[in-house]
């Protein structure tokens, strides 16, 4: 047997057609499923040597991928926001990683490796008649490895430019009443060189320590139950904040994501499957500012002035002398009081102050589901979500927060004839911070050749308000390092409040597609015509200019194709596009829109050949993001496997990574000086 046949499938003479399980719950035939699905599989996650999610994530039509800095990550199918993933839900083996506090994914301190993935399945579209809300434009589910077909024992070293410094190592035992597998990963690297504006060092250099473990154990009936579990520790620089001369030091932030999980999967009898799943996420930050600043800052008196005039308290910060000679102050017997007060040097001299930007977060949500087979030619899966979300934070929130869901969700796929297939969804929640929502699905499949399909579909989805949105009250409280002047301790003058009023946004979906596995060539093609509406609103969260809108009204149409040719066996070549186009408000530029690339897509070539060797050529691109940039990037790839002894099998690789434009990823804040990245990989596995 060969080496790659040992481990992958990638074989070009196996054109099969996938199985998801993201679309419905059910494990569906892509022919079948009432959505457009991209599934990047492990066998193409090795042939690209990818290190990080992020950039796997760029195989996707229609995703945009871009960094803001080493430890951020923006991932988000048809933009429209440029911080957080206020608009994409997203699962690893079906459960939520999406951060309610702020609607934040952190995908780069993710409690899980490249190396633990099995596959991705992306439902390019609205979801949330699955899923609920926030599975709003898109729902990324990665699903890990079955422990039962990782190696015994596993080893991974990876070095390279910008002080790349990775590692990885697994164990796994079985026949002991299961199966377990636990591994550790080590990622480290520089992030980028230089701000792309004003060409200083940029520094944002990372370190990620974590683990991951799961153990399955079967069950009379031939159920199964799964116990997973992960942490992990990431130390990054803000770079984005090094602009200003207030810091004594460059802030630094600590972020501790775990979890635990556990899922009982259990057949009733003939026609009945409970699915019984609970899981516990936590999250905590810590970011201490070191800063030095006049008590003027913090004064209770220019606190004041800033609620009732934002310019005036502004310039006072900016250059007080100035701005207590201008007219407007000279005139005003009671700005002349304040002025005088504030330009005295208690107020003015610069002292040294410590604030953070600290959040604690935990989500507790349990699922129980029923997979019903009332007639041989109509599946029906049924259930309820209880979800509790609870957030601490004396800055963006002046204390605790939380918010309780409660959701029922149903899904019936019924084969009306050979060549049709109809599938309706629908989910319905409660909401104690928006209130009740229902989000409704309809697909009609029409075979009409073998293994090519004609979808039509129509659906709902709905994305609520996160908690910052509802119950913001921000405010950066300061204390004095030397606590002998603890009397001029306070809060920065600027300040944030909710009105608790945010709306939940919503979008009507009509999607035409048509999916084709042709067997004699072997190509597959995916094509994807969509025309969503949405009710949108603004989100400006800065604490100096906080904002939610009412709505506003968008109008997005285009179309996404996505194609596979195995020219050979172990060959694949893979190309994907995307055209969108925005209607929006006029003259309304903000993070809704100018995040949207008109103009998107990846080609990959992937090569595994039986003697072990292995390699892939990798072109990824967006245009117009931010109104401006343009992105392009080239991946190579070349990797070989060596069998050492029977059981031992060695794993070299080198990737490198070439900018071929300058332009920033996302703003112009991030560049780099050198426009390729090179890594090289040893691994051992037992």
């Amino acid at each position: 047997m060969s080496l790659v046949a040992d481990e992958l499938d990638f074989n070009g003479e196996d054109v099969s057609i996938p199985l998801v399980i993201s679309a419905t719950r059910l494990s569906q035939s892509i022919l079948d499923t009432p959505a457009s699905i991209t599934v990047i599989d492990r066998a193409m996650i090795r042939a690209l040597g990818a290190r990080e999610l992020p950039d796997i994530l760029r195989l996707v039509p229609g995703m945009v991928v871009g960094r803001e800095s080493g430890s951020e990550a923006f991932v988000g199918y048809h933009g429209t926001s440029a911080d957080g993933a206020r608009r994409m839900q997203v699962l690893v083996d079906g459960r939520s990683i999406y951060e309610a506090a702020l609607a934040r994914v952190d995908w780069i301190g993710l409690p899980l490796d490249v190396e633990d993935i099995e596959r991705i399945e992306v439902v390019r579209g609205p979801n949330s008649a699955t899923y609920g809300a926030n599975s709003f434009l898109a729902v990324v589910n990665i699903i890990t490895r079955n422990v039962q077909e990782v190696p015994n024992a596993e080893l991974l070293v990876r070095a390279g430019d910008d002080h790349i410094r990775d590692g990885f190592a697994r164990l796994s035992l079985h026949g002991l009443g299961g199966d377990w597998a636990w591994s550790v990963f080590h990622r480290e690297d520089t992030g980028f060189d230089i701000n792309a504006r004003k060409k200083t060092p940029f520094q944002d250099d990372k370190a990620v320590d974590g683990g991951y473990g799961k153990g399955q154990y079967t069950t009379f009936n031939d159920g199964l139950l799964t116990l997973s579990a992960g942490f992990s520790r990431m130390v990054a620089e803000q770079a984005r904040r090094n602009d200003t001369s207030i810091y004594r030091e460059l802030p630094v932030a600590t972020l501790d994501t775990g979890y635990v999980g556990l899922q009982w999967e259990q057949p009733l009898n003939s026609q009945h499957r409970l699915n019984v799943k609970t899981y516990i996420n936590t999250l905590s930050r810590e970011e201490p500012w070191y800063v030095r600043i006049p008590y003027l800052v913090v004064s209770p008196e220019l606190r004041a002035l800033y609620a009732q005039d934002k310019d005036l308290a502004n310039g006072f910060v900016e250059d007080p002398v100035m701005t207590c000679t201008s007219p407007s102050v000279l005139t005003n017997a009671r700005l002349r009081a304040v002025c005088l007060r504030l330009i005295d040097r208690n107020y003015t001299d610069l002292r040294n102050y410590t604030t953070d930007q600290n959040y604690n977060e935990q989500r507790l949500e349990l699922e129980v589901s029923d997979l019903w087979l009332p007639l041989p030619h109509l599946r029906i899966v049924i259930g309820s979500t209880f979800s509790h979300s609870r957030a601490s934070s004396r800055t963006f929130l002046n204390g605790d927060a939380e918010n309780v869901v409660i959701s029922g969700f149903g899904h019936a796929e019924w084969r009306l004839g050979e060549q049709w297939l109809l599938n309706v969804g629908g989910a319905a929640e409660r909401d104690e911070q928006s209130g009740e929502n229902f989000s409704p699905r309809l697909s009609l499949s029409w075979q009409f050749q073998p293994n090519q399909v004609l979808r039509a579909i129509h659906s709902r989805a709905i994305r609520t308000p996160d908690i910052a949105e509802n119950q913001l009250d921000a405010n950066y409280f300061a204390k004095t390092d030397d606590r002998s002047q603890s009397e001029y301790d306070g809060a920065f003058y600027q300040s944030a409040k909710a009105n608790g009023n945010a709306k939940t946004e919503r979008i009507r979906s009509n999607e035409l597609s048509y999916f084709a596995q042709y067997q004699n060539l072997p190509v597959s093609l995916d094509i994807r015509l969509f025309r969503d509406e949405l009710d949108l609103t603004r989100n400006q969260l800065e604490i100096d200019d906080f904002i939610i809108s009412d709505y506003e009204y968008y109008l997005m149409r285009g179309a996404e194709l996505s194609t596979e040719w195995r020219p050979s066996s172990f060959q694949r070549l893979q190309l994907n596009y995307s055209y969108l186009r925005v209607n929006k408000p006029k003259d309304r530029g903000n993070e809704n829109t100018d995040f949207v690339p008109t103009h998107s897509g990846s080609a990959v070539w992937g090569w595994y050949d039986p003697n072990g060797w292995r390699g892939s050529l990798a072109y990824g691109f967006y245009n117009n993001l931010n109104r401006e940039l343009f992105f392009d990037r080239l991946d190579a790839h070349l990797g070989r496997t060596l069998r050492v002894t029977e059981k031992q099998v060695l794993d070299l690789g080198l990737t490198a990574q070439v900018r071929l434009t300058r332009d920033p990823e996302l703003r112009r804040v991030n560049g780099v000086d050198s426009p390729e990245r090179i890594w090289a990989s040893i691994g051992w596995r037992y």
